[in-house]
């Protein structure tokens, strides 16, 4: 052997080795696709048997014996696209080849003019997958910042929308104090008159004139108790701990009480009742609904300064009472009725006319303690009618029908 022959086999040799020790597989085809050679990782990637790695072997017989194994190409009619796509890049191309087992083999086509070709293998499996996976993430991940910058937004404009309503109860908090405080000022001025006149008065002093005095006096009492047990009521109803207690106690009887009451206070006006058809007793807490029509007779007298007539009237349905307290007095604007229950509200047509704007949000409150139901009917000019039900007895629900006309 001389040292040419020698030192070709010897790099024939390192040159298989090399070939061998590649991570992808490698494969070299004779123009009729007959197999030249191929290295260890081509045989081991597609798990061929040792007799379809020798030169000459037809590529069918590789592919046949692959398919049998489950990893042949999955499309088979596009395996061969490689080849045509090189002839047009002139003698290179790659094309992505997914197998029967799942795997992606990324084919990478080399054509020889004589029509020999080399091909490498190369498994991209885990390439894909992490690829596949990123997309996930990034989507994932995106999907999560919309989210959380969709909830950032609501969380914002819950924010705004409790410091407006925060602005707006210290708005009407403001206006409260003020009205509040000329509320009080106003019966102490009365008091604080007829004493003075009293005192000024020389001589004997008819049993008349000391009548009037007092009877503006109790008035102006009166009015100063029931306006610091509205906002007594309203406090302990902002701390949650007024209490209802239900006993059984005659209704006609504490409805006719708060009537005789209320004409004592306003003699102006008379209270024409017609409660005969409901039930005697009921389960309630009497001193809760003695506040509850106090408060809306002393405003059917108030917002009807020229009209004399107040209209009571009640009747039982089913296991509930309707009780309606109708005034002809100045009535209320369509816009202002949704908001007649909110605390410190006082509708348009109330200008002049003293108040805080808490009674009718404490009756709404007692009543919904009471399971019951309060709705209004009112038109401005026209009067207004107060309508509440209430259940007869701890185990019964006022009817949510019967929506009888009553003004």
């Amino acid at each position: 052997m001389d040292a040419q022959t020698w030192v070709t086999r010897q790099q024939d040799g390192l040159l298989d080795v090399a070939l061998d020790n590649m991570p992808h597989g490698l494969c070299m085809f004779s123009a009729d696709k007959k197999l030249i050679l191929c290295n260890f990782s081509y045989a081991h990637m597609y798990k061929l048997r040792g007799d379809l790695t020798v030169a000459g072997t037809p590529l069918s017989a590789i592919l046949d014996y692959r398919a049998s194994l489950g990893n042949g190409p999955l499309h088979a009619a596009t395996y061969f696209d490689v080849v045509g796509l090189a002839a047009q890049k002139g003698g290179r191309a790659s094309q992505d080849i997914t197998l029967q087992d799942g795997r992606v083999v990324r084919i990478t086509h080399s054509s020889m003019e004589d029509g020999r070709y080399v091909a490498t293998h190369e498994d991209i499996t885990e390439s894909i997958r992490n690829a596949e996976a990123l997309v996930r993430h990034k989507d994932t991940l995106e999907a999560t910042v919309a989210l959380r910058t969709k909830e950032v937004e609501e969380q914002a404009r819950e924010l705004e929308r409790l410091l407006a309503q925060e602005r707006n109860i210290n708005e009407l908090q403001r206006q409260f104090v003020a009205l509040a405080s000329h509320e009080f000022r106003t019966p102490l001025a009365i008091i604080d008159g007829a004493a003075q006149r009293l005192l000024r008065t020389k001589g004997e002093i008819s049993l008349q004139f000391v009548r009037d005095k007092a009877e503006q006096i109790r008035s102006s009492v009166l009015r100063i108790v029931d306006l610091m047990e509205s906002i007594l009521a309203a406090s302990r109803m902002d701390n949650g701990t007024i209490q209802i207690r239900h006993e059984r106690f005659p209704l006609r009887a504490m409805i006719e009480s708060c009537c005789h009451r209320q004409s004592t206070i306003t003699k102006s006006h008379r209270i024409l009742s017609d409660i005969d058809s409901l039930p005697e007793y009921i389960e309630a807490d009497k001193f809760a609904l003695e506040q509850v029509f106090s408060n809306l007779l002393s405003n059917a007298a108030k917002y009807a300064p020229n009209q004399p007539d107040i209209h009571v009237s009640g009747w039982q349905v089913g296991d509930a009472v309707k009780i309606v307290v109708r005034d002809n007095g100045v009535g209320i604007d369509a816009e202002d009725v949704p908001k007649i229950f909110q605390r410190y509200f006082r509708a348009r047509t109330s200008t002049g006319i003293p108040g805080t704007g808490l009674g009718l949000y404490l009756v709404k409150q007692i009543v919904d303690l009471h399971s019951g139901s309060i709705e209004i009917e009112s038109k401005k000019g026209k009067g207004t009618s107060l309508i509440i039900t209430l259940p007869i007895s701890l185990k019964a629900s006022p009817p949510s029908t019967d929506r009888t006309n009553v003004a």
